[in-house]
């Protein structure tokens, strides 16, 4: 069985942008394989699925994820902020449908270049934010990245994504993933 490495991080950190950058290696999005199960926008989810059918939908998704026998990444939100509610992205339940993990890869960024990145994403649909909530998400979703660590018993790397510098935070992400696969 392949091994799985989890690459997390705030909305508009650029850990989506750092993978689609990586060869090598299969990188699996959560919320696209979520997505591809239903016909409704990957950012609009939560707000029309009861969380019964959400959990259900997650729990097929990652066992399906966790059948892959390649190496893999999976990207995924740490989590989901909506208004002053926030939502795990990544739950204590899901690493019970996940074998093998090797690691956490935490991509972080400043408020200012995650707000920059927000505006100009335009294939996504954003909560407006200002740069004190996401310093708050970041600090919450840090603190989520630090349990699931611990629940896990891997290794969290904290690689920082800066705005002029995404070749340098690539290059991390991939000392940081051959790493892990190389420990047994």
């Amino acid at each position: 069985m392949g091994k799985k490495i989890i690459v997390t991080g705030t909305p508009g950190s650029g850990k989506t942008t750092i993978l689609s950058m990586m060869h090598g290696i299969r990188v699996v999005s959560l919320g696209t394989e979520l997505q591809k199960s239903i016909n409704v926008e990957r950012d609009m989810m939560r707000s029309v699925m009861p969380n019964t059918k959400i959990k259900e939908l997650r729990e097929k998704v990652l066992r399906e994820i966790d059948a892959i026998k390649d190496d893999i990444i999976i990207d995924t939100h740490t989590s989901i902020k909506s208004g002053s509610r926030y939502i795990a992205g990544f739950t204590k339940q899901d690493t019970a449908h996940l074998h093998n993990v090797s690691g956490i890869i935490y991509i972080d960024a400043d408020a200012d270049d995650i707000l920059m990145r927000r505006a100009t994403d335009k294939t996504r649909t954003r909560d407006k934010e200002t740069k004190q909530e996401i310093k708050e998400q970041r600090g919450v979703n840090i603190s989520l990245a630090t349990f699931y660590m611990q629940e896990l018993g891997v290794p969290l790397y904290i690689i920082k994504n800066k705005q002029s510098a995404v070749e340098t935070a690539k290059r991390e992400v991939e000392s940081a993933v051959s790493t892990m696969l190389k420990n047994e």
